[in-house]
């Protein structure tokens, strides 16, 4: 069973891969992760179908860099108050995956993982954030529920990505291949 441990030690003994500056929007997103009845959970959400990008699909809280934000780590902190309404102050900063780029939207994506210490509180942005899915880390590690497909994007683009299937649920695009990545890091 992974631990917060294994997570903080597959993390802190490397340091994340920047793409290349290709004039690409810049954002982040945070992956929090808590512990709930001895078992760990990433928690996602699923975004409203009233957002100009990526609609309906279940995401991380994050988004696009804004003037204010002194860091891509504040962007990623700021964003989940505002969908999530969790302070900044409640996650602790484990570690930040690889820098990946969106496909549909074109962002080069800055990822944090984080602990956040449970209980917590909850309060949905109902503009953005549609429902609060908590996925337990075991499931995530389960091969059998993972498959990768090729689908089109804008102008009829063809991209292989991972699917992840939970609960009549699908976790696809870059959320998914961010999960992957955190999932061959821990070697699960």
């Amino acid at each position: 069973m992974v631990t917060f441990n294994d997570i903080l030690t597959s993390l802190s003994e490397r340091k994340p891969k920047k793409l290349a500056d290709d004039g690409s929007k810049r954002g982040a997103v945070i992956m929090p992760i808590f512990e709930k009845d001895n078992h760990l959970f990433i928690l996602f959400t699923k975004r409203t179908e009233g957002l100009r990008t990526h609609k309906g699909q279940i995401s991380f809280p994050g988004g696009k860099i804004d003037e204010e934000d002194d860091s891509l780590l504040q962007c990623a902190l700021r964003e989940a108050e505002e969908e999530i309404g969790i302070l900044p102050s409640k996650f602790k900063i484990i570690g930040e995956l690889d820098q990946t780029k969106t496909n549909s939207s074109n962002i080069l994506l800055s990822t944090f993982v984080a602990k956040l210490d449970y209980p917590f509180t909850i309060i949905k942005n109902i503009e953005e954030v549609d429902e609060i899915i908590e996925v337990p880390l075991s499931e995530l590690c389960d091969s059998s529920k993972w498959t990768k497909k090729i689908v089109l994007i804008e102008d009829d683009e063809e991209v292989e990505t991972w699917f992840f299937y939970y609960n009549e649920r699908i976790i696809w695009g870059a959320t998914a291949q961010l999960v992957k990545q955190l999932l061959n890091y821990l070697q699960c």
